[in-house]
Parts: structure tokens; sequence; C-alpha cells
């Protein structure tokens, strides 16, 4: 095989003069380039790829890869056969394309997925013993035979062969060949899967739609473009790029995102581990980040809002794992578009989340809440009914929701949970509150002589679900029932400005319970501890102290003497 390369010519260069001695280049002998061509690529088995886009730019529409394992007396063969029913060659093509490097009918062409027109010599990256090709066309039927050292025959063949087919032999153990076949099939299958000729390896078909198996995704198609993409499971980003379908690079880059995008527009690098990063590409990403911020984004919101509707208004009944998990996948991909500031659902009262009530809460809801911040809640409870009626935004998350935590973060950063506020339900019946009066009472004056300023004191059950105050023996709200927030229920103040409190006393609480009943007969004794207890690790001091003591004792003093 003969092939000649134009030696570099020198030049004049920066602060050379005419005349002056130009370093030349070594001359690039054949065999290196041709070595550097057979090595062009990473994988030494690339050259599938090459095979089969010849084979379907040669008009073939079926292309079939396999495999024989030949024993010999000293070393076994295998033989590798690509197979197709394309136009074939004629010795003029022969000539000028398949044994002539740097020759190419394609260029320019985009019904051509190939460029270079030299894809075929990376077939002896695998260093074969021998490669034939069977092929014919205009009449004419010929074999070509390379040997190891990359020399060809031209044989001229009596019997027509319909397309081309290639034999490739390679000396190697019967291990050595169930390994390559392999990973031939796996090869095939990476860069061929989305052609549109049917791809055979071993007689299975290989073939895969363009598509994603995504739960939510969306796709289009125009002209010579295609474009699919959606939310991954898993999170993990994934960008495929295709011409023809011909896989060009399949790599991360969208976080959140998964993607196949092809167009005949799109180009590969020279070593075919890269797309071209020119105007056909700027392109065909500004499709795929319109379907994102768009289609995409519009159908994870509607699919979002047909869940939570779907969901069971009784959050005491846990949703099953299939239903958490896609609850789980869809905050996950709301969060995401929120992030990118993408455009909001179609209808503001869109569905995210249900309140801890069953009600629906919409995305108009958390973002602009008209009462208070947004509050997280673990499940029902009579403090997050309360919030409820009162206007505030409640929404139901158990603790392991974390993606909807994340998605309820991003949409109104500033969330508090449920345990940050606080409240007090009264007396279960009439006797119960008749029990607790005497104990009430005397707290009340023992408060007001000692300078607080209260509005009353009451009874009242500290120990709800989810209550954040079931352990203190009271709590101050400034009106009994309400919904206080925790920081202010240990609030009494004493200043002219200060304002009125009422103090309730917790009834599930053991220390009060027992004072309560020593109130029965001591009454001014009970009040002095069960204040005691209140200001224990706050205000309580050894002055505070004293004068409680003064006051209970002084207030005991005139019951014994009125009653004596």
């Amino acid at each position: 095989m003969a092939a000649s390369f134009a030696e570099p010519v020198g030049g004049v260069g920066p602060g050379e003069y005419p005349g002056a001695a130009v370093p030349q280049p070594e001359p690039l002998s054949v065999d290196d380039a041709l070595d550097r061509l057979v090595n062009q690529f990473s994988d030494s088995m690339a050259f599938f790829r090459e095979l089969i886009q010849n084979a379907l730019d040669a008009g073939s529409e079926e292309v079939e890869v396999w495999f024989e394992h030949r024993p010999g007396p000293t070393d076994d063969l295998m033989v590798i056969h690509v197979d197709d029913w394309g136009a074939g060659m004629n010795r003029e093509i022969i000539d000028t394309r398949l044994t002539r490097l740097f020759s190419s009918s394609k260029d320019g062409d985009l019904t051509k997925i190939g460029k270079f027109g030299i894809g075929f010599v990376s077939v002896f990256a695998i260093a074969p013993q021998a490669v034939s090709i069977d092929t014919s066309r205009d009449g004419e039927h010929w074999r070509i035979v390379f040997d190891e050292q990359r020399r060809f025959s031209l044989i001229r063949r009596d019997e027509p062969v319909e397309g081309t087919k290639i034999e490739i032999y390679k000396p190697a153990s019967a291990s050595e060949f169930e390994a390559f076949r392999t990973r031939a099939s796996e090869v095939v299958r990476y860069w061929c899967k989305h052609v549109s000729g049917e791809i055979r390896v071993d007689g299975e078909l290989i073939n895969e739609p363009f598509d994603l198996e995504l739960p939510c995704k969306v796709s289009r198609g125009r002209d010579d473009e295609q474009v699919v993409v959606g939310h991954p499971r898993d999170g993990e980003a994934f960008a495929g790029f295709y011409n023809r379908g011909l896989t060009l690079v399949e790599e991360p880059m969208i976080p959140g995102i998964a993607f196949k995008a092809s167009s005949a527009k799109l180009e590969h690098t020279l070593t075919r581990d890269d797309v071209i990063r020119e105007a056909g590409f700027t392109r065909l990403m500004a499709a795929v980040n319109e379907l994102i911020a768009g289609e995409l984004c519009e159908l994870v919101f509607a699919k979002l809002d047909a869940a939570i509707r779907e969901l069971t208004p009784d959050p005491a009944a846990s949703p099953d794992d299939e239903q958490r998990e896609w609850l789980e996948y869809l905050w996950d991909a709301a969060r995401f578009h929120e992030q990118a500031d993408h455009a909001v659902p179609v209808s503001p009262n869109a569905a995210l989340f249900r309140s801890p009530s069953g009600a629906l809460v919409g995305w108009q809801a958390v973002r602009k809440p008209k009462r208070r911040r947004v509050i997280i809640a673990r499940g029902p409870s009579p403090l997050a009914e309360l919030l409820e009626r009162e206007g505030a935004t409640v929404v139901w998350l158990p603790e392991p929701w974390i993606r909807g935590r994340a998605l309820l973060d991003a949409l109104a950063p500033d969330t508090v949970r449920l345990e940050q506020w606080c409240t007090a339900l009264p007396p279960r019946d009439t006797d119960e509150a008749v029990r607790w009066q005497i104990l009430a009472s005397e707290v009340a004056r023992l408060l007001d002589d000692w300078g607080a300023k209260i509005g009353g004191v009451r009874l009242g059950h500290l120990d709800y679900a989810q209550s954040s105050v079931a352990e203190r023996v009271a709590i101050t709200q400034a009106e009994f029932g309400e919904a206080t927030a925790l920081d202010d229920a240990g609030e009494l103040g004493t200043g002219l400005f200060a304002s009125r409190r009422v103090v309730v006393l917790n009834a599930d609480h053991p220390t009060i319970r027992t004072i309560a009943a020593l109130a029965q007969t001591e009454p001014e004794l009970g009040a002095y501890l069960a204040v005691k207890a209140f200001f224990l690790g706050s205000r309580l001091d050894a002055e505070t102290d004293e004068k409680l003591a003064t006051l209970t004792h002084d207030r005991r003093i005139l019951r014994v003497g009125a009653r004596a």
C-alpha cells in the first residue's frame, strides 16, 4: 500500500530574518502516520463503531456483528464478523476511500455520520492477524485481504456478495474469546444503541428507543433535532449527545437533570471523545434548557399537584413506601425548578403539600403566607389545628421526608417547626376546673402581691401531641388557649409597661398535681411551691424567694388568724 504526505515548509518567524536557518520538523513517515491513526481512539474496540457507521452510511438498514471461535492444533483463532447489506464497493471506492488515507466523500453531507474517512484503519488497534473484506458493486466483486503488517492484496471474486462482509482474524483462547465477545457487545450497545438501522450482536437486537426511563420527562423533535429531558430518580446528572443516533459522548452535565440530544449538526472531535462545542452545540443546548424551564417545569408541578390530591386527607394514615418515594421524587424535582428560578406553576394554588388536617397547601400559601411564617408539623395535633384555624400556613411533613423539607426551605426560607409554638387545652370537665380553683386563686393572689402583671391564673393541659411544653409546670399566654410562641411562654412582667399575661398551670405535670392536692389544706404553701417551681431556673434568686416566702407567710397568718 502506498501513500504520500507533503513535508512541512519552513517560513520566517518572529525575531527571524530572511535567509536565517529555520528549524525543520522531522519528516513524518507513512508508518508513523498510520500508527497514529490506528491508535487514534482511547478504546481499541471503538473500531466496531467505525465499521457500523460506514455500513449505515453505505445505506445498509441492518448490521450483523457475530463471533466464531476456531480451535487449532497450536493456537485457537477468533473470527469477528461485521456484515452489512449496503451499497458495497467497486474498484474506484476501494482505491480512493478504503485503501487511501484521508479521502472522504462525506464532508459536508449531513446525511452521513462520519467526516474524516479514516475510521476503518482503527480495526488494526486490536492487532489482528488478518482482515478480509468481501464486497460487490456495479457488477464488480472483490476481496481485500490485509495481513498483520497492514499490507493488502486485492483479489477479484467470481461470486457476488450483497453489501460488505468483513472478517477479522485474531489468535485467542476460549476464555479470551468469551471476554472479548462480552466486551464487544457492551461497546456496540454503547455507541450504536440509537441508530436507525437494526444492529444485532450474535443475533440479539441491541437497538433502544431514543428515550429516557424517567417518571417525569418531556421530549421534542424538530427537523433534524431530537431532545428528551427529565429528572432522574437518583438525582444523578446525565447528558448524551448523538448524531443520527450514533453516540458522540455521554457524561454528567446539569445536576438533577438527565437528557439526550441528537442533531445532524453536532460534530465530534477527531478522537471522538467529545462534542465540538460550536454553533450547532449551542443551539441544541438552548433547546434543552428551554424544555427544562418550560414544559418540564410545568409537568413537575402538575404531577405534584395530582400526587398531593391523591394523598389521604388523614395524615395519621401514613402513605405507603411507593407513594412516599413518588412524593419525595416530585418534591426534589420541584425544588430544582424553584432554585433555578423557572416559571411558577400555571395555577398559584397548585397543591404542593397537605396540612395536618388534610387541607391542600398551594404554592401561593407557602410563598406568601397570610399570618406568621410557614409552620412544619410532623402530624396532627391540637396546636396544629389551632394554628390552621387562626389562618397560619401549616405543612404536614413527617420527619423522614427530607426532600419535602428541602423544597419548603427553598420556597419559604423562614419556616419554623410546630414545636416552636405552644398552647394550653382547657379542663376536661367542670369537676376538674373546680378541684383546681383553690390553687389557681391562691397563685393569682401571690403573684399579684409580688407585683406581676397577670391577667389571671388558669388550669390547662400542656401534654398533647407534639407539645414542646409538656414538661413545664406552667406557661404564660396573652390569652388562654391561644397559639403562643415558645420564646414568649415564660414571659411575666412586673414593670409599668409590661403586658398582662395569663399564667397556665400544667394539669398534666406530676409536681403540680401534688401541689394541687396540698393546696386543699395549705393553699398558701401550695401557691408558694407552684410559683417557685415556675420561677426555678429563670428568675428565682435569693431575694425573690425571700419575698415570696414572706408574702406566703403573711397570707397564711391572716387566713389562720381570721379563722381563729
